[in-house]
């Protein structure tokens, strides 16, 4: 137990626990209905928290959707790996894990691909995605990983925008149920143009890594 949270009160972990509610199930439901089709109403009546308790946390139901947004990558934390292409490999099978079962991940999917005249700035999600790729890269490329003349920046631009059509095929075709044929998919035919053929065949892909990390933050040999 950290010094916080033995510090923390009952009442300040009850605050917590209801936050984390609140934004679990208005992912549910943003994933369901849309952030135009959600109402703070309804975020309230599927949390089971009184209209006044959401707006203790949260002010407007577009901090809602934010908070959402940011919260996203708390999860994001990858065992490192001998090969930082293995890092890369594995963030992919890990976001495709909690796409699949993760509220919080799949209400994000959907305030960031939704096209609306609303508030959310769906460009920073966007490109924090493409900054957190990007740094897993820079590290590969000093490591020697990195096929000459790649521009890392534009490498994770790629990637990013190849796993946002994929999650969004594969839940039109089967609510991400096969999203993690997709990911493997991206992986084998695109890393190829970025990682050294040396590195490639070191790497594992299996889509169980992301369940792993999920379940246990664990080191993966690899």
């Amino acid at each position: 137990m950290t010094r916080d949270q033995a510090e923390r009160t009952p009442q300040q972990e009850r605050a917590i626990r209801t936050r984390r509610r609140i934004l679990e199930c208005a992912g549910i439901l943003f994933d369901r209905r849309g952030y135009a089709g959600t109402t703070v109403e309804d975020i309230a009546k599927e949390a089971t928290v009184t209209q006044g308790a959401l707006y203790h946390h949260f002010r407007h139901k577009q901090d809602i959707a934010a908070a959402i947004l940011d919260e996203q990558f708390t999860g994001m934390v990858i065992p490192p790996q001998k090969l930082h292409a293995q890092e890369l490999v594995d963030a992919g099978y890990l976001l495709c894990y909690g796409l699949q079962n993760d509220a919080i991940q799949r209400g994000a999917a959907r305030l960031t691909m939704e096209q609306g005249t609303d508030p959310i700035d769906r460009a920073r999600a966007m490109r924090m995605w493409v900054d957190f790729a990007a740094s897993i890269l820079v590290e590969a490329q000093k490591n020697g990983e990195v096929r000459p003349g790649v521009d890392v920046k534009r490498a994770a631009r790629t990637l990013v925008a190849s796993f946002a059509g994929v999650q969004n095929m594969s839940q039109a075709f089967s609510d991400r149920r096969d999203l993690d044929d997709y990911i493997t998919d991206i992986w084998r035919y695109s890393l190829p143009g970025v990682i050294n053929d040396h590195v490639l065949r070191q790497l594992k892909f299996d889509p169980a890594r992301g369940a792993h990390i999920a379940g246990d933050d664990m080191p993966l040999a690899s």
